[in-house]
């Protein structure tokens, strides 16, 4: 799975009479770490940044592009001089011919770009640094997400987070026969008789808890991360379109100090972790996160989303283990297209875990008043548990 990065945003270069629209980008994985290992055409417009009712926006001018295999840095640039343009607009950069005629959702092997509107009769003719990704979930309600083109990977997207709001969507829409992972099902059919409550550690820019909250409605989704994407994933809570009386709301969250009252206070259904083991001098921190939320929290299902980028990372599941948390189902999801090489980028799977603590019990009637029974016991749910499904 790769991206299409701007390494040099979008800008209008006015000189005499020539007027161009020039960028640099390249086609790189989602750390950034490796670059696409073949020729591939592109396709650069210019085009409406507003889509009709059927989710299509006007294309001003374009021009097909080729990147060769490897490229660091490919200059592109569209000629304005003699061309009518209906300000502001967007420039976007997509894969001339997608591998798949089906909906990709969450997970196409090459995700394309739009940069932000520009207008230069408003004075604007550089896109600054803040890009878009837009995704239609089997739903067709588009979702955009706004991410940052700069080097930091806490405000760019992440193929695990990809991975998990595909397979959420999934689930919510019954797109498998059956599901991998029969516990996050469990907790996501609850919504149609009763409220829920999600919490999502590290979240990122936000795709997981954005992608449930514009799915499934009376939902309350509390996004947390370190501060500093505070304003990114705000933006991006200011753009959505929730599902009917959803809500979304950001808290700033440091592992490394105690959990904040007002999160600390709630009880959630699900507690979401996509991407977080990489850096395995946090893993401790996080971990103690869990379990003090679980004290306000025993019922809630702690969901796990991770693309192993060094062996390091598997000390996770030891900690978890040594926690005395659960491991009730898990599963494999494959990416799409073709994988990076090396560090952090050659690994061509997701995997998806639920945990839950020890003794949690599940309700097995809507209003929680009979019928519970603890893991240990068995539901149907349980039977295989920690044996994991390879999702297609």
């Amino acid at each position: 799975m790769h991206y299409i990065r701007y390494l040099s945003s979008p800008k209008i270069h006015v000189k005499g009479s020539d007027v161009q629209l020039k960028a640099v980008i390249a086609v790189t994985t989602d750390l950034g770490e490796t670059f696409y290992p073949h020729d591939l055409d592109l396709i650069v417009s210019l085009r409406s940044p507003t889509p009709d009712a059927e989710g299509h926006s006007e294309v001003y001018l374009r021009r097909k592009v080729q990147c060769p295999a490897y490229t660091r840095a490919l200059p592109i640039s569209l000629n304005l001089t003699r061309n009518d343009v209906d300000w502001p607009a967007c420039l976007h950069v997509n894969v001339a011919k997608p591998t798949t005629s089906r909906n990709p959702g969450f997970l196409p092997s090459v995700v394309d770009i739009w940069s932000s509107p520009l207008n230069p009769t408003k004075g604007h003719f550089a896109s600054g640094p803040r890009i878009e990704r837009r995704f239609t979930p089997l739903n067709e309600r588009p979702l955009t997400l706004i991410e940052e083109s700069g080097d930091s990977i806490a405000r760019h997207l992440w193929d695990g987070s990809q991975v998990l709001a595909q397979l959420i969507d999934r689930t919510i829409n019954l797109d498998t026969s059956s599901s991998p992972l029969p516990l996050l099902e469990y907790v996501l059919i609850s919504a149609t008789y009763r409220r829920m409550h999600i919490l999502e550690l590290g979240c990122g820019v936000g795709t997981v808890g954005l992608s449930i909250a514009q799915s499934i409605p009376d939902t309350d989704i509390n996004l947390t991360d370190l501060s500093d994407v505070q304003e990114l994933v705000e933006a991006n809570i200011a753009r959505l379109k929730p599902a009917i009386n959803s809500k979304v709301s950001f808290l700033p969250l440091d592992w490394e100090a105690p959990v904040p009252q007002q999160v600390q206070s709630r009880s959630h259904d699900l507690i979401i972790v996509s991407e977080c083991t990489y850096n395995t001098a946090t893993l401790p921190a996080l971990i103690s996160t869990l379990l003090a939320l679980l004290v306000r929290s025993p019922k809630a299902v702690i969901l796990v989303a991770t693309k192993r980028r060094h062996p390091d990372e598997a000390v996770f599941f030891d900690l978890m283990q040594n926690a005395g948390l659960v491991l009730d189902c898990q599963t494999t999801v494959p990416l799409p297209g073709v994988m990076g090489e090396g560090y952090a980028d050659a690994e061509s799977r997701v995997g998806v875990y639920c945990y839950v603590g020890r003794g949690h019990r599940l309700s097995l009637s809507p209003r929680g008043s009979e019928g519970e029974v603890t893991k240990s016991e068995g539901t149907g749910r349980g039977r295989g548990r920690g044996k994991a499904r390879e999702q297609t």
